[in-house]
């Protein structure tokens, strides 16, 4: 026969408290009502759990064990109930997510699509910028999570790796399948701007291999900085992903370096929001996107 987990509870919160009293009390329950539940529980299992006095209030050997049983499934129905308000909340709540302007446009709605059939009541801002602002605004607490190209993370954030990306170098002039990135030397380059995880990246690649890097344009935004790449006025570095449907209308040339580049894209949020229900249902829509490309 199944235990009734109101009796299970009644009898878990007076051997905790070692008093029908206390129990009582936190239960809002009166004392004849729970002491009524215990010998329920008692009857059912066919053995006292509880030792009665005027004074104390003391385990049975068996009390003892199905103690420890009671305290772990007490535990659960706290976490399920914890979970039902949380997805209550979610379906109530605004999602703020933060994204790098590349993947905003070409990522993010992979993401949150699952997470609104789910939830059709959870109302969602998305925000685009660079990824050291986004890194800002979720330290700050205002973004829930933000999705962006790798930095130096302080201590308090969480870093979910998405995918290790490949960078790949565009240009308007016609070049070799594959070139070394000491071919691009003085050749000159559309860089993102200040604030970019990519930006670093590139410039620490040239910097470390020792090869000069001409920049000539710089732009936070993708689109325009593949239109220059268009019209001759140089060449950038992009992931995969944010070049497909431009190569195939054959707007610009793709060249794959032989000593790749590559970076990584995380989903990063506040330790503090790490052990909420709210960041698991995120961070479980991004594990499930299957639209990342990964060299």
């Amino acid at each position: 026969m199944m235990v009734n987990l109101i009796h299970l509870k009644a009898f878990y919160m007076v051997a905790k408290y070692r008093s029908f009293t206390l129990a009582a009390r936190e239960l809002d329950v009166s004392q004849s009502t729970l002491s009524l539940q215990v010998q329920e529980l008692e009857k059912h299992c066919g053995f006292p759990l509880l030792i009665r006095d005027t004074k104390h209030v003391e385990l049975t050997h068996e009390g003892k064990l199905i103690y420890h049983f009671a305290e772990r499934i007490s535990d659960l129905t706290d976490e399920i109930a914890n979970t039902i308000a949380d997805i209550n909340n979610l379906n109530l709540g605004t999602l703020k997510i933060g994204a790098t302007f590349l993947t905003l446009a070409n990522l993010v709605p992979g993401i949150i699509s699952p997470v609104k059939t789910r939830f059709p009541g959870l109302k969602i801002q998305l925000f685009s910028g660079s990824a050291k602002e986004i890194l800002r605004k979720v330290i700050d607490f205002e973004y829930h999570i933000g999705i962006i190209g790798r930095l130096p993370y302080p201590n308090n954030v969480v870093c979910k790796q998405l995918q290790r990306l490949k960078l790949y170098f565009i240009s308007k002039d016609k070049m070799a399948k594959k070139i070394y990135l000491r071919d691009l030397a003085k050749y000159p380059i559309i860089l993102q701007s200040e604030g970019a995880a990519t930006r670093d990246i590139i410039i620490n690649e040239f910097r470390n291999r020792n090869i000069p890097l001409n920049i000539q344009i710089e732009s936070e935004d993708a689109t325009i900085m593949k239109s220059m790449v268009q019209q001759g006025m140089g060449g950038a570095f992009m992931p995969l992903y944010a070049i497909e449907d431009d190569l195939k209308e054959g707007k610009f040339e793709v060249t794959e370096l032989i000593d790749s580049i590559y970076y990584y894209l995380d989903a990063i949020f506040l330790k503090e929001r790490k052990k909420s229900n709210f960041i698991r249902i995120i961070t479980s829509a991004v594990d499930d996107l299957k639209c990342f490309h990964s060299d």
